[in-house]
């Protein structure tokens, strides 16, 4: 790019009789225009020469024959004498030639991971192709969007350089997500912010995930095979390569073998072709949909040769709760059995069993691998595991001389996920700009386990933090993620007078997860069931009881919602228990309640075919064991129950046929359940709703109280009294603590307890007062 400006040169003396300012104008529409003597030729130029040709200025298609204007001379600066011709004057002066950075030609990936790509490219100069640049800039925009728009002046990162033509740059781009493509420009600017127009593209894709567990299921001869289950985010194919010299590590040469499938949803792959009687290694990759392969570790095998035959079909049950895991295979029948042969190592294994030689369980090879059993059967259980470490198995069938086959391997890692953190909270600036969400840091595992090991990503990885625009059914969205020392972040609104939903998730390495509280910008708690509707709700005032200053434990909790699917049944539609748990123990909450029955308790069921379902999607229960309930009959036949430590209490709740719920206020967490039972559509009470018709109130704890439970669908105004036998006025009920729609008296009038003897208590609601009595002792 030549540009031709203005510019003081006082540091240069000026030529022929000018003194003071010196300007260099020239004036190209004028010279396109008017005839140009050929006096002006070859006119000296600093660094180059001023030349005449018309065409050039003018931009005419045809070649003029007369004379014309160019300049010729080197970037940087160009000197201009004075010269007088056709009624033209240059001024002596300097003429700034500005370049436009020169384009980003070639972007190519150097290395993958399924979160990196790191680019690899070549600095262009500062005219593109010489000329170095010195305080720039490089400005890098990236999207997995195809349809993504580039432009100089959108970018995800900026950075200051200063680049020689021809220096190799690298950017490594993280946080990606797995099997996405992901299109990149690069434009490199000078100190000015002068930008290339344009980039080379980069369509690179990460890779997939592993395949998870991947087991060397069956050796043969000629042949064997690989089962494993689909990784995290799918793969698009998958690739077992085999080589009898460990890929080339050991020697060169020898026999490489591949087995190859673009399924998607393949478990399993078979490699043929293979000697008998040789030590093979085997790598199993997953493929994205580039076709970039990513490896899992080499595992080794030796092909059969007249020994006892390998076993087949191995399985792997893994269970990180309790810490054990199961294996189970079958055998093939050869002569003379006497059952498999385990070693087990934290390391890879290297050992095999010599030929003639019985190992006893217990024993230790010279590669540190341990017999875990010399004889199994077809299953064997492995218990008093580490957590997030690996264990390598190795399984040989053996005779009775002790013969032994090829060995079949597999390794195992379990993982529990991170516990939730607990104790969340959010706050708002005053123009509901921003949110800050905080929580305290989790230091254990789902169990109550501690971390054994700081900063271990297996452990704990990092918090992403989620946000939704609804509560039920959410679809969340990944908004931001914060290292495992922080105890908080803030984060943007995007409408001030909208709801917005956030949790928070703690991250292992491995991508486990558990079910997160959730804050809203009102400030209010939930917790969540698995059917993304049934949920607890704790309103914003009181949401302090969950931070260790707030609840008896002394603890930061957090609130689990668990289905209950073993109640589900005769009349149970739903079962779900909210329960309050310790960090970082995991131990329950006993003393959690709230000081007044201001928690949502939200049971959602679901129907089909204008019939209520009992129990959810993953645990239908037949219709046969289900009760006959009508979606239409649901106001009146339906109702919630609630466990109180000894036995399941009717609390009713309010039914919602609209959105299949059942609603009841409470102040406790716990069990409650969704049953068919019947109901009127006005206020209703029944003497069997009277937790005790007995009081002894002697502040003992043991029923100094009595509480009536009354059906109210309409959310009517309920009130309650007690009358001594001679109709005299004893005491006001007064409205329960513990769940809604319910009416407490405590024994005592004024403060003070009454004589023994019978009461009468008198309720009102509506247009009906329904009366009974209850007996004093003391």
């Amino acid at each position: 790019m030549l540009k031709i400006a203005e510019e003081k040169n006082a540091a240069r003396p000026p030529s022929g009789n000018f003194r003071g300012r010196i300007k260099a104008f020239i004036l190209l529409a004028l010279l396109a225009a008017a005839p140009l003597p050929s006096a002006y030729a070859g006119l000296p130029l600093a660094g180059g020469t001023l030349s005449i040709r018309r065409n050039l200025l003018s931009g005419g298609g045809a070649v003029s024959t007369g004379p014309a204007l160019s300049l010729n001379c080197a970037l940087g600066e160009a000197a201009v004498g004075t010269f007088t011709g056709a009624g033209f004057k240059f001024s002596a002066g300097y003429m700034p030639l500005a370049a436009q950075p020169g384009t980003v030609i070639s972007i190519t990936a150097v290395t993958k991971t399924t979160g990196t790509l790191e680019l690899a490219w070549t600095a262009p100069g500062l005219d593109g192709f010489q000329g170095g640049v010195a305080g720039g800039i490089y400005r890098i925009d990236t999207s997995s969007d195809a349809a993504h728009v580039f432009d100089p002046s959108v970018f995800v990162t900026e950075f200051s350089t200063s680049v020689t033509p021809g220096d190799p740059q690298v950017y490594v781009s993280t946080g990606l997500q797995p099997n996405t493509t992901y299109y990149t420009r690069i434009y490199l600017g000078d100190s000015r912010k002068v930008l290339a127009e344009t980039s080379a593209p980069a369509d690179e894709s990460t890779l997939t995930n592993l395949p998870v567990s991947p087991v060397l299921s069956g050796v043969f001869t000629s042949s064997a095979t690989f089962t494993w289950t689909i990784p995290a985010g799918d793969a698009e194919g998958y690739l077992l390569e085999t080589s009898s010299t460990n890929f080339g590590a050991l020697f060169p040469g020898g026999a490489l073998v591949s087995s190859m499938t673009r399924q998607g949803l393949s478990m399993t792959l078979t490699v043929t072709g293979l000697a008998d009687d040789t030590t093979y290694y085997f790598r199993l990759g997953s493929l994205n949909w580039a076709g970039s392969v990513n490896f899992d570790t080499i595992l080794t095998a030796r092909t059969l040769v007249g020994r006892p035959t390998a076993i087949q079909t191995l399985a792997i049950v893994p269970d990180a709760l309790s810490r054990k895991v199961m294996f189970r295979w079958s055998n093939r029948v050869y002569p003379d059995p006497a059952g498999v042969l385990i070693q087990v190592s934290t390391q890879p294994i290297t050992a095999a069993p010599a030929d003639g030689v019985a190992y006893g369980e217990g024993g230790v090879f010279p590669d540190g691998s341990v017999v875990l059993s010399s004889a199994a059967a077809a299953a064997q259980l492995h218990a008093a595991l580490e957590l997030d470490t690996t264990y390598y198995y190795r399984f040989s069938s053996q005779n009775t001389a002790h013969a032994y086959s090829v060995f079949v391997s597999t390794e195992c890692l379990l993982d529990l996920p991170p516990m939730a953190p607990a104790g969340l909270q959010a706050s708002l600036d005053t123009a509901r700009s921003s949110i800050t969400v905080s929580w305290a840091g989790v230091s254990s595992n789902i169990d109550g386990s501690r971390f054994t090991r700081a900063a271990e990503p297996l452990e704990l990885a990092r918090y992403d933090i989620y946000r939704a625009t609804g509560i039920v059914k959410s679809s969340w969205t990944l908004v931001a993620s914060a290292p495992i020392s922080a105890s908080s972040v803030t984060i943007a609104v995007p409408d001030a007078d909208s709801v917005y939903f956030y949790k928070v998730v703690s991250m292992d390495s491995i991508g486990t997860t558990v079910p997160a509280m959730v804050v809203d910008t009102d400030q209010n708690l939930y917790a969540v069931a698995p059917d993304q509707v049934s949920r607890l709700k704790i309103p914003a005032a009181m949401t302090g009881v969950i931070q260790p200053a707030g609840n008896p434990s002394g603890s930061a909790l957090f609130v689990s919602a668990v289905e209950r699917v073993q109640d589900e049944g005769g009349k149970v539609i739903k079962s779900i228990r909210f329960e309050p748990l310790q960090a970082p123990s995991g131990a329950p909450a006993e003393q959690f309640r709230l000081n007044a029955p201001s928690m949502d308790v939200v049971l959602h069921y679901e129907t089909a075919n204008g019939q209520v379902l009992a129990g959810s999607a993953v645990n239908r229960v037949s219709a046969a064991l289900a009760p006959s309930v009508s979606v239409a009959n649901a106001p009146s036949s339906l109702g919630s129950y609630w466990f109180n430590g000894k036995e399941y209490v009717k609390v009713f709740g309010d039914v919602d046929a609209g959105r299949q719920t059942v609603t009841v206020q409470s102040a406790f967490p716990g069990t409650y359940q969704i049953r068919s039972l019947a109901r009127s559509s006005g206020v209703e009470f029944d003497v069997k709703e009277i937790s005790n018709k007995v009081i002894t109130p002697n502040g003992d704890g043991l029923n100094d109280y009595t509480v009536f439970t009354i059906d109210n669908p309409r959310d009517s105004a309920l009130s309650g009294k007690i009358y001594d036998l001679t109709g005299a006025f004893v005491a006001d009920m007064k409205p329960g603590t513990q769940i809604a729609d319910t009416l407490v008296w405590d024994g005592k009038a004024e403060g003070r307890v009454v004589p023994r003897g019978v009461y009468i208590y008198q309720i009102k609601a509506e247009d009906r007062v329904f009366n009974g009595t209850i007996l004093v002792i003391r």
